[in-house]
């Protein structure tokens, strides 16, 4: 099956969505005030371990992945899945190159606030 087809669509019941989102939204507004108390030095390292620990990070992404491989294997089968999450990179590989176009941006866009 391509998997690179426009046309499909995979669904998700709104509650799941919202479960997803609202992990998200938690994940990037901490990991943001986070990175702000880390920059004015009232947070270090040990901060980002505690949020991962305490918040169960690791659980919740988890169960947020889950949610959508399941909708997307109903699309395009749980062998085609497979196969996309085990080409995924994991840390300590390097970055995907996605991370240094994003980087590129973050870095342009930071340039054009400061200029």
């Amino acid at each position: 099956m391509d998997v690179n087809r426009d046309e499909s669509t995979v669904t998700v019941p709104l509650d799941r969505a919202i479960e997803v989102a609202r992990f998200l939204e938690c994940l990037t507004r901490s990991i943001d005030r986070i990175g702000s108390r880390m920059a004015g030095g009232h947070a270090d390292a040990g901060t980002v371990d505690r949020f991962i620990d305490e918040w169960l990070i690791g659980p919740q992404a988890s169960r947020a992945r889950r949610v959508l491989w399941d909708a997307i294997s109903q699309v395009i089968g749980e062998e085609a899945v497979e196969g996309i999450a085990e080409a995924v990179p994991r840390f300590p590989d390097a970055p995907p190159d996605e991370v240094g176009r994003l980087r590129q941006e973050l870095s342009a866009w930071q340039k054009a606030l400061d200029g």
